[in-house]
């Protein structure tokens, strides 16, 4: 997969990443959580559903480890 952030185009990586961190951290997970308490669901699925917060900031640590590594 082809990246559109050149390698040296740091401060442009940095401001996209901090985009992104604002919108999944501030808004995403937030919004998720309590999409997630309000529903009415139990046992196993209730388990599954409560690992998506997880996997939103995991999701979130691997682009940044990508952007600044040059997205290779």
């Amino acid at each position: 997969m082809k990246t559109y952030i050149k390698k040296g185009d740091l401060s442009g990586a940095a401001i996209s990443l901090a985009i992104a961190a604002i919108v999944v951290v501030g808004v995403g997970i937030p919004i998720t959580i309590s999409v997630i308490d309000s529903s009415n669901l139990t046992g196993i699925t209730a388990l599954v559903v409560g690992f998506v917060p997880v996997f939103m900031a995991l999701a979130l640590l691997m682009a940044s480890v990508s952007i600044m590594r040059g997205g290779n």
